[in-house]
């Protein structure tokens, strides 16, 4: 649960999105279509030993790119979207393996303990992950509070 609290991290590192599926008030539900939204970016972290192994990949919502983009504060209902994969590396040549996990951001102002971002993470399977969100994502991404709590930039 450590490992994936601190890959929930670099989630934010990542992300800017739209709508996902409907979900209840606080509460987040898997992104079925976030492959469909702006491929935004892409980093590896080919380390095993590193608490945010894999090969990572950043999906905004056409709708929050510019967002995403200047690095300012997301609207309400904003969501980023992080998959997580196996890093295959063969002979030198490294590309993504199998998924390992999903990790999403969705702005909601009523998450008042955690920045005003509801934060979670899905297996493989689409199912939730327990962990603890407070310790495994937010406590970092206040780091770039400045940058509404998100890490990664548009370059």
């Amino acid at each position: 649960m450590r490992r994936a609290g601190k890959w929930l991290a670099v989630a934010g590192v990542l992300f800017a999105a739209g709508a996902v599926t409907a979900a209840a008030p606080g509460v987040l539900s898997f992104p079925k279509d976030y492959r469909s939204w702006v491929h935004a970016k892409s980093m590896v972290i080919s380390d095993k030993a590193h608490a945010l192994y894999g090969f990572h990949h950043v999906y905004v919502s056409p709708k929050h790119l510019k967002t995403f983009q200047s690095g300012g504060q997301y609207a309400e209902g904003a969501e980023l979207v992080v998959p997580f994969y196996e890093v295959d590396d063969k002979a030198g040549t490294i590309s993504q393996g199998a998924l390992k996990m999903v990790a999403v951001m969705k702005k909601d102002k009523s998450a008042k303990a955690t920045g005003g971002w509801l934060w979670g993470a899905f297996d493989a399977n689409g199912k939730t992950m327990e962990m603890d969100v407070k310790a495994g994502c937010y406590d970092c991404h206040t780091a770039k509070k400045d940058r509404d709590f998100v890490f990664s930039e548009w370059q």
